[in-house]
């Protein structure tokens, strides 16, 4: 039994020294993150990374197989490394894609935004043309005609067919700055002509249908101009006017049937403009040159009684003082070309100076910005 003791225990120290040892904790590392489903995620987004990793892992595995214990260790560490690269560029790959998916989204919203505000926009232009249009053809259907009547009555007629016949001006200058001469502009110019004539004395009876006639005739030409004009142009630019200038504050602008109507009160001391005047006129006329397709009327109103009229001399004081307006605007910027001055004398007052106290209210300049159309 001794004999055959001595003879085995050779073979045992030859099989005990051809056991592994134990794998190094960096292999065991890099076996758990290969099973982690981070893993699958870096195989699929950064694959050529993922393989790098890979690959040293398996120059691991040969070296360990080989005995190379300490050089398992090292490489083991360095697939360790390769693997946690290739998480990194997975994340940043996927937060890449998530963030192109985002993107792409945002642009189709707000492609969508946009359409949707674009259709709003014509719809809306639509429904102001056709509540034109409609409005047109109530101030052209026929009134009874008007009688005589006491001298009161004839009075305030006179008055109101004075304040009709300066619309009907103003409305086909407006027409004439927005479009081409036509047959319909022609026609109503001619009428407005007429109007002009028979009011320059007292008619009696005052001219109050011919007056309603005459101011829905310039608007029926104020319609068919910017009709025409509209055909090139977009949607909503007198609504951004409007907002712009009442983004200035202090101006409160109003729309009319013209377009957009900035009120001016106090701009002037004497003849001249005043320092604040002149500081208002400089921002509107580079509002007039950012909108350089609205044209421009400036229309100086008086403070006389519409009873008394307006004498020649005064109507000379107020086209100097929208002359001085007009230079003012075409300094910051307005075209001069599109700028047009009007003298209203007393025919608009917006209150009545036989009953107030302040009758200088009436005296006041308008700056409209035509709208074109469209």
């Amino acid at each position: 039994m001794k004999r055959l003791a001595l003879y085995a225990l050779p073979w045992l120290l030859v099989a005990a020294g051809c056991a592994h040892p134990p794998k190094p904790a960096a292999m065991a590392d890099v076996d758990s993150v290969r099973r982690a489903p981070a893993a699958r995620t870096a195989a699929s987004l950064a694959p050529e990374a993922y393989a790098h990793a890979e690959k040293i892992r398996r120059l691991a595995e040969d070296a360990y197989q080989n005995g190379d214990v300490s050089g398992a260790q090292v490489l083991a560490e360095r697939a360790l490394a390769a693997y946690q690269h290739a998480l990194v560029l997975a994340r940043i790959g996927y937060a890449t894609e998530t963030s192109n998916r985002a993107r792409a989204d945002l642009r189709a919203a707000e492609q969508s935004f946009a359409q949707t505000e674009g259709e709003q926009k014509r719809v809306s232009a639509a429904a102001d043309d056709l509540e034109l249009r409609i409005k047109v053809i109530k101030d052209a259907v026929p009134a009874a005609p008007i009688g005589p009547a006491d001298a009161t009555r004839e009075q305030a007629r006179l008055a109101a067919a004075r304040s009709l016949a300066l619309d009907a001006k103003l409305l086909c200058a407006a027409a004439r700055m927005v479009g081409t001469e036509s047959t319909v502009l022609a026609k109503a110019q001619t009428t407005a002509d007429e109007l002009d004539k028979r009011l320059t004395d007292k008619p009696r009876p005052a001219p109050i249908d011919a007056a309603m006639r005459a101011r829905s005739e310039c608007l029926a030409a104020l319609t068919a101009a910017r009709r025409t004009a509209a055909v090139t142009s977009s949607t909503g630019r007198s609504d951004a006017l409007l907002s712009e200038i009442s983004a200035m504050g202090g101006l409160s602008p109003v729309r009319d049937d013209r377009g957009v109507v900035v009120t001016l009160r106090e701009i002037f001391a004497q003849n001249q403009l005043t320092r604040e005047g002149r500081d208002t006129l400089a921002s509107l006329g580079r509002v007039a040159q950012a909108h350089a397709d609205f044209p421009l009327q400036v229309v100086v109103h008086a403070t006389a009684p519409s009873s008394g009229g307006t004498s020649r001399t005064d109507i000379e004081q107020d086209r100097q003082r929208g002359e001085g307006v007009m230079k003012a605007l075409v300094d910051a910027g307005a075209n001069k070309d599109r700028v047009l001055v009007e003298a209203a004398g007393s025919a608009h007052p917006v209150i009545d100076p036989a009953l107030s106290r302040n009758p200088s209210r009436n005296q006041r300049i308008e700056i409209i910005f035509v709208d074109p159309g469209g």
